[in-house]
């Protein structure tokens, strides 16, 4: 029997093409990255060496962390009304404070897990400014910068707080994320961020080390 090679070709390329589509479609429709994320930190948490003990080894308030701030993402909060800056789960990481929430959220995920920061200037465990969030981490020795993690090749780690700046460097303006998940290629993290088209959202394979606003990430067991 004699092989056409052209008809080969022609249906090795429409496997190629489907198998590509069916790639695409399970990445965007069907596969779950913050579902990934949720299991693999469920199956970490309860190990052992972290349960029963009074003091916990560092790393599992890390991932304590990311397990609050999945859940709080799995609630679909939203502002209620939409660009209020409010609603009745916002208010609870705000407590009332109307203004933009993603630092906030992301102290009250840092309290929630026993691993909270601290605003002096208030004596709250609530901190509203993204740049504050970092300069906090900064004076306590628990951040490293753009400069550090390019310089030294390092990577966040489950539960640490990336913060970005926005918009013009000089008006002190931002946004801070929890990892959530390792990056499916490198320079790239699962996010959970508070304030993202006025609600909590997940990005999976966020590529954060390419973001001109990447300004570094704290670990608060560092």
């Amino acid at each position: 029997m004699r092989i056409n090679s052209k008809a080969l070709y022609f249906a090795g390329a429409v496997l190629g093409t489907s198998a590509l589509f069916g790639y695409i479609v399970y990445k965007n429709f069907i596969y779950d990255g913050a579902a990934a994320a949720e299991q693999k930190i469920a199956s970490q948490i309860v190990q052992p060496d972290y349960v029963g003990q009074e003091t916990p080894p560092p790393e599992y308030y890390g991932l304590k962390r990311a397990e609050i701030a999945l859940a709080e993402y799995r609630k679909d909060v939203v502002e209620q009304r939409r660009g209020c800056n409010c609603g009745p789960e916002i208010d609870k990481y705000t407590e009332g404070t109307h203004v933009q929430w993603c630092t906030m959220f992301a102290s009250w995920v840092g309290q929630q897990s026993g691993s909270g920061v601290w605003n002096h200037k208030t004596n709250s465990w609530r901190i509203v400014n993204s740049r504050d969030f970092a300069k906090y981490m900064e004076e306590h020795g628990t951040w490293y910068s753009r400069e550090e993690v390019l310089e030294q090749d390092l990577k966040p780690q489950i539960g640490d707080f990336v913060v970005f700046w926005r918009g013009d460097f000089e008006d002190n303006l931002g946004h801070v994320d929890v990892v959530v998940k390792d990056g499916d290629t490198p320079g790239t993290v699962g996010l959970v961020g508070g304030n993202l088209r006025d609600r909590i959202k997940y990005r999976d394979n966020f590529p954060y080390l390419q973001n001109y606003g990447f300004l570094g990430f704290g670990r608060p067991e560092k």
